[in-house]
């Protein structure tokens, strides 16, 4: 099976997958970027700031920057792939992708991460019409990153044999091996941050803008509870969390700003519980991270990771998105769970969500396509 992937831009989490990908003797995945800026380092206005993610984004895969039509055409030509699958379809040149692809008799898969929260009613009208007359008729399989993505999908009309998982999957393993830290590391990393080695810990990694910015966190917190809140990330509502703080009276907030993808691991570590109280998160790569690491977690009712990752009561819970008192609710349920029980329905859970699962679940979709065996 010869799989081509034409996305726009390398990113930190995927990568390891499409090197995962290509050790496989049998099945071969080629990714296209059609960005001419490949891996280098991009302005991300939700951080405030050009992003380098601190990690070889090229090595160890098969794939090709197409920053335009001749060379997308060109690409695709030499690939002669079974399956082309486009990584949305709102760029000029992923519609081009799909339409060399289907001209050229090669079927044509769409991925995406949509939301039924996230698309208001005088939109819905308009996606309709764009299903019935284009998006149907274009692509024969259609990749949702999880369940909301897939119920989004069969909203508007698409049949369940045309559908299939694609998730913004992380490398379970190496954050479950970089985050076991011994007592003493553990107790070494919270010193770097002025945190007692027997406080609790409530860690947070988001982009601090509108639709991320942790405001039901700190408006949960409590300033006599002990706690200390760890929140890595950096972005425009920054000044105002600070500020937000500080009107509460939360001196055991440490704001890290910006935090290198390789340094996660280390965070999540020498937490005890990860939150992410986003307004609207499609999914939430770093809810996967967190679980790997064995944490337990709390997420706002709109972040689409928890439906699929998140069993209530036994390695986490949601809440109502903007219920402050109800998210200080659960992390007190939350933090009495065992972490030893946590971490192994983690690991169970995550074994349908790994680099091997999300791999065999492309196959398995590509295989109906095709008639060949994945």
């Amino acid at each position: 099976m010869r799989i081509t992937f034409v996305v726009e831009r390398p990113t930190q989490f995927e990568v390891p997958f499409y090197r995962f990908a290509a050790a496989d003797p049998v099945h071969r995945l080629r990714v296209l970027y059609t960005d001419p800026r490949g891996a280098e380092p991009v302005y991300d206005p939700e951080l405030g700031q050009t992003v380098s993610w601190g990690m070889d984004l090229r090595a160890g895969y098969e794939h090709a920057v197409c920053p335009d039509a001749g060379a997308l055409r060109r690409e695709l030509l030499r690939d002669r792939p079974d399956l082309v699958l486009v990584n949305g379809y709102t760029q000029r040149l992923y519609v081009l992708a799909a339409a060399l692809a289907r001209s050229a008799g090669t079927p044509v898969g769409l991925r995406l991460d949509s939301a039924l929260f996230a698309t208001p009613p005088p939109r819905e009208r308009v996606k309709r019409l764009l299903f019935a007359l284009y998006l149907k008729p274009m692509y024969r399989l259609f990749f949702g990153v999880g369940s909301l993505s897939l119920d989004y999908l069969r909203h508007f009309g698409v049949p369940e044999e045309r559908l299939a998982l694609f998730p913004y999957a992380v490398d379970v393993d190496a954050f479950r091996r970089a985050s076991a830290l011994t007592p003493d590391g553990r107790a070494a990393a919270r010193a770097r941050l002025g945190i007692p080695a027997d406080a609790r810990v409530l860690l947070a990694v988001s982009k601090l803008s509108p639709r991320e910015a942790p405001w039901d966190l700190l408006r949960a917190a409590r300033p006599d509870d002990g706690r200390w809140i760890v929140l890595a990330g950096d972005g425009p509502e920054r000044g105002a969390l600070e500020a937000l703080a500080r009107e509460r009276g939360l001196d055991r907030v440490r704001f890290l700003g910006y935090v290198p993808y390789p340094e996660l691991p280390v965070l999540y570590g020498l937490a005890d519980l990860f939150l992410h109280p986003a307004r609207e998160e499609r999914w939430g790569v770093s809810v996967q991270e967190a679980l790997a690491c064995g944490l337990p977690v709390v997420t706002s009712s709109r972040v689409g990771a928890a439906r699929d990752l998140i069993r209530p009561g036994v390695n986490g819970a949601t809440y109502t998105a903007g219920d402050a008192d109800a998210l200080a609710r659960r992390i007190d349920e939350v933090l009495h769970l065992a972490p030893a029980a946590v971490a192994a329905v983690n690991r169970r859970i995550l074994e349908d969500w790994d680099y091997s699962a999300t791999w065999r679940g492309i196959l398995q979709a590509a295989s109906r396509m095709t008639g060949e065996r994945a």
